[in-house]
């Protein structure tokens, strides 16, 4: 039961890791997005540590614990980029209510200003996005209802 559980956490959470870097699902939370990538590489580390034989006394467990933790959030610090920050709702769908068209802005971590981005993001459950960049001048007006909300998660100074 207990390598059944094991194995199934790996599963999820490597799949979702893999998803989120290799197709246009974004994990919008880095604090979710952390909890994924040191599921996956831990359950990794327990799985290889089971065909190997090793980390059998709870004292290992724990040290491989706390390693694959500081080695998952160093690789989190260098290579995060910032959340994508919703600043405006540009248009929203008429059929579909998690669907939005917006600006979205995230800065930069090692240098200065801000990245800067239009997309349709359908919003799937919390935490989880399906987001396209999308052109405003080619959308169909039939299916979209203009808004121009300015939502400010980057919580700039108000206009």
């Amino acid at each position: 039961m207990k390598t059944t559980i094991l194995y199934t956490l790996f599963l999820i959470a490597a799949t979702l890791t893999l998803v989120n870097r290799y197709t246009t699902l974004y994990i919008n939370n880095s604090i979710l997005h952390f909890i994924i990538l040191f599921i996956a590489a831990l359950t990794f580390v327990l799985i290889a540590s089971q065909l190997f034989g090793k980390l059998k006394r709870s004292r290992s467990q724990l040290l491989a614990f706390i390693i694959v933790g500081v080695l998952c959030f160093i690789k989190s610090f260098l290579t995060w980029g910032g959340d994508w920050k919703t600043q405006t709702i540009l248009y929203k769908n008429v059929t579909n209510d998690n669907k939005n068209i917006e600006f979205q802005m995230r800065g930069d971590r090692f240098s200065f200003g801000y990245k800067k981005r239009v997309v349709n993001r359908l919003k799937l459950f919390p935490g989880f996005d399906w987001t396209t960049d999308i052109d405003t001048a080619t959308i169909d007006h039939k299916h979209w209802k203009k808004m121009n909300l300015y939502v400010n998660e980057m919580k700039f100074a108000s206009k």
